[in-house]
């Protein structure tokens, strides 16, 4: 018989949340109602709190909802206080907020510097500053932290620096995997390939699309469920011997090493 999900309560039996960032949009948004519906509570972070709520609407008492800008340590710091005034423990978050920097303005070296850091905040800081900022919680649960990359980390992105600050994500994760593995926790990277329907990929055009589909051996595109699916594996009983791994669901865009 399997063992009930992990997370349903803490370890005073206090219920427990995951954390979700961008949990108002994409694969963010399709992996909280993906927890909601195995009986799971759901902290939705997000910069939009119409999106967020939005998706608390669908289920109810199954989520808690915080408008914070995790890529600066005040908005981190406002979601951890929520999650503890709550009353309730973290066992686990995914860090799926990010995106594309706006590119640099002109060829100046500043206007690239800014680009860059940019790049930066979007898709490491965001996840570095909520985690941290969760980090005692995590360690009273044995938490379970994912992070969102892509499979642009693997192969560069050929538009300046999103790649390049996702794959940051990656050498991040093993040290945290070290540190949280200590209390019995992990740390993932899942680094998924083409998912559009997604606001990352809105007005994406048939020629793109195409283009990438037959870039894959299965021939589709694929589904924010589908990631989805799998970080919710990664976040349950099945998966606590799995850390420091990074899962690429790219349809065979990339092949494994």
């Amino acid at each position: 018989m399997a063992a009930p999900d992990t997370g349903s309560g803490g370890a005073d039996g206090a219920l427990s949340t995951v954390v979700v960032s961008g949990g108002g949009t994409g694969i963010g948004r399709a992996t909280a109602l993906a927890l909601a519906a195995r009986g799971r509570h759901a902290t939705l972070v997000g910069r939009r709190r119409d999106k967020l709520e939005e998706v608390a609407a669908h289920a109810p008492g199954s989520f808690l909802v915080v408008d914070a800008d995790v890529s600066t340590p005040d908005g981190a710091r406002r979601v951890a206080g929520a999650v503890a005034a709550a009353g309730l423990g973290c066992a686990g978050v995914v860090a799926s907020a990010g995106g594309k920097a706006p590119p640099a303005a002109d060829g100046s070296l500043e206007a690239v510097r800014d680009h860059w850091r940019a790049g930066f905040d979007l898709n490491v800081m965001t996840a570095v500053l909520l985690v941290e900022a969760l980090r005692p919680a995590l360690e009273r649960e044995g938490g379970r932290v994912v992070l969102l990359s892509s499979v642009a980390a693997l192969r560069g992105s050929r538009t300046g620096s999103y790649g390049a600050s996702k794959a940051a994500l990656h050498s991040w994760a093993f040290d945290l995997a070290a540190q949280l593995g200590r209390s019995g926790g992990t740390a993932n990277v899942v680094a998924p390939g083409f998912v559009p329907g997604t606001e990352f990929w809105a007005g994406v055009s048939q020629e793109v699309v195409q283009a990438r589909v037959a870039q894959t051996l299965v021939g589709r595109v694929g589904d924010a469920d589908e990631i989805a699916s799998l970080v919710c594996w990664l976040l349950g009983p099945d998966a606590g011997w799995v850390t420091a791994q990074v899962i690429s669901p790219n349809g065979g865009m990339v092949l494994g090493r």
